[in-house]
């Protein structure tokens, strides 16, 4: 027997915002919003998502678990490390876009005419480090062809937990004003989007110092413009895809209308917020005891609402295969009719690595938006969503955002429309929570190009909910008054 340390969650998400100092650590529980934390160090629910009129970062936030150890293996957990170990954090944050020098489709090689790639690698000179509680913040700092580029930086809160955030959203080009031509290859440009692994040193009182048998990877991405809205299929679900492959996860027999088919519908009728109303709107009024009815009388309503889950008409959209089972068994009646059953109960440690993917988008890896295709690929990993820190060739810091477009915002520029990923990127939102759906906008408008998104997209609004006589609607706040649709 013997303890072994992990950090979680296992694969945490920041995000970039242009905010010099304000932050919130992103969600921590499942459902809920995450967190700011005050200057005395209390904690209360993210409630604006820009200060000043300026994008908050999200941080992602990591803590460390101790965990005993059967002679068979088996692993029991003992809680999180406690004020009095000493934990030493370290971070390897690298943005390697521009030296991609292979096909990824839809990426390609990118500044072909550059002979040192390393100059094309935003990485700092060494690693970012800080321990104890309350340190910090550490810069993380690279250059790219010459330039300097601030990547974020990492602190910990007053319980010794680190805290990473990413850059602050700027996208620029060396010489400066160079065009862009293509929506994910952009030759002279860089972001300051990044990811790598997150590791740690243990040292209880009177012990050796013991680095963390499993250390995690910390992924930064652009901002989620409808924080409320969940993708049908999320990152954690593309990971638990991967669980099933390795085989450390077992798919239920029968699926769980509650705990397994209703997110889906919710999530898939949350589109109306931010998609065409009319083509959603239809699923706002399902009828949840027929729905969770397993008799052939409710067989139609069930098939109806399964044809729209397992196709709610976004580009290369595919259902992960054990979640389409799910939804066929349930189409067909072979699930658990559980409606309002009560949530089973889980460990914080599958609650922070949970509910840190799953308001990511696991659809349209074209490239895709937080990450790219190569989460779906089984040798990433070691125990999913755990990256696989061995397997060198594959899982290196910068591997997550190496294929994604260059800049990000090119790519969220050219996925208007609805199709590709409107849970992070609208594409029509509600003005007046009054008067809905007739005050539908176009959320980017006047927007108009690459460079005029690289330019105004901090300027743009978050989709959030409101209440009005009961019921929750959501409805865009914080856009720049500065920025008006014309």
């Amino acid at each position: 027997m013997g303890t072994v340390y992990k950090i979680h969650p296992a694969l945490g998400v920041a995000r970039v915002g242009n905010h010099q100092t304000a932050f919130f650590v992103g969600p921590e529980t499942p459902g809920t919003p995450g967190v700011e934390i005050g200057a005395d160090g209390t904690e209360s629910p993210v409630t604006a998502y820009k200060a000043d009129g300026r994008i908050k970062r999200q941080a992602a936030r990591f803590r460390v678990f101790a965990y005993e150890q059967d002679p068979d293996g088996t692993l029991h957990l003992t809680g999180e490390v406690g004020p009095e170990t000493h934990v030493e954090w370290s971070v390897d944050l690298v943005n390697r876009k521009a030296a991609l020098d292979r096909k990824v489709e839809p990426a390609g090689h990118r500044n072909p005419l550059v002979t040192d790639r390393d100059s094309l690698i935003i990485r700092g000179a060494t690693t970012a480090a800080v321990s104890g509680s309350g340190a910090g913040p550490t810069e993380v700092s690279g250059s790219f062809l010459g330039a300097n580029v601030y990547l974020g930086e990492i602190r910990t809160d007053s319980a010794g937990r680190l805290i990473v955030l990413g850059g602050r959203g700027t996208s620029a080009s060396v010489p400066p004003g160079l065009p862009m031509t293509n929506f994910v290859n952009n030759d002279g440009w860089h972001d300051d989007v990044a990811d790598g692994p997150v590791r740690a040193t243990v040292t209880r009182p009177g012990e050796s110092p013991v680095a963390v048998h499993q250390p995690a990877w910390v992924l930064v991405a652009p901002p989620d413009f409808a924080p409320s809205v969940d993708s049908t299929v999320s990152l954690y679900d593309i990971a638990r895809q991967r669980a099933v492959e390795r085989g450390t996860l077992r798919p239920a027999t029968s699926p769980s209308f509650t705990h397994d088919i209703r997110p889906l519908i919710e999530r898939t009728m949350g589109l109306r917020w931010v998609d065409d109303w009319n083509q959603w709107v239809h699923l706002a009024g399902v009828d949840w005891m027929t729905l969770a009815d397993p008799s052939p009388a409710a067989q139609p309503a069930r098939a109806t609402v399964a044809a729209d889950v397992k196709n709610p008409q976004l580009t290369f959209f595919e259902l992960p295969e054990f979640l389409e089972r799910y939804v066929d068994q349930w189409a067909a009646g072979d699930f658990v009719s559980d409606l309002g059953a009560p949530t089973p109960a889980e460990s914080l440690p599958d609650q922070l690595d949970r509910a840190s993917l799953e308001r990511c988008t696991g659809n349209n890896f074209y490239p895709g938006i937080e990450g790219g295709q190569t989460l779906k690929d089984l040798k990433m990993y070691d125990d999913p969503p755990r990256l696989d820190h061995g397997h060198l060739t594959a899982v290196y810091p910068g591997c997550l955002t190496e294929v994604m477009a260059v800049p990000w915002q090119a790519d969220f520029y050219d996925c208007r429309g609805g199709s590709w990923w409107p849970t992070q990127r609208p594409d029509h939102v509600m003005l007046d929570p009054n008067d809905v759906p007739g005050s539908a906008a176009n959320w980017a408008n006047p927007v108009n190009g690459y460079q005029s998104m690289v330019d105004h997209v901090h300027q743009l609004g978050f989709v959030v909910p409101q209440d009005v006589g009961g019921q929750t609607v959501l409805v865009e706040s914080e856009r720049d008054p500065q920025f008006p649709r014309p």
